[in-house]
């Protein structure tokens, strides 16, 4: 597997998890007007940090194929 597909593969994982991480900061809301506080809003980007950084790490992971010698 290329590090490429191995970062597609993360980025699919982790946007799972990111929706599965958001809805449960959506059960906890009592109306739909605290979805714009800014401390919900945090957590949100908190939650695409994670993903942009596995995608990027996945796409990072050297693999055999890459080696120069």
């Amino acid at each position: 597997m290329t590090a490429t597909n191995t970062g597609w593969i993360l980025f699919i994982a982790a946007l799972g998890m990111m929706a599965g991480l958001m809805g449960n900061e959506l059960v906890t809301l009592k109306s739909w007007t605290e979805a714009t506080t800014i401390a919900f809003v945090g957590k949100m980007m908190m939650h695409f940090s994670v993903v942009i950084g596995a995608f990027i790490g996945g796409r990072l992971i050297p693999s055999a194929g890459d080696r120069r010698e």
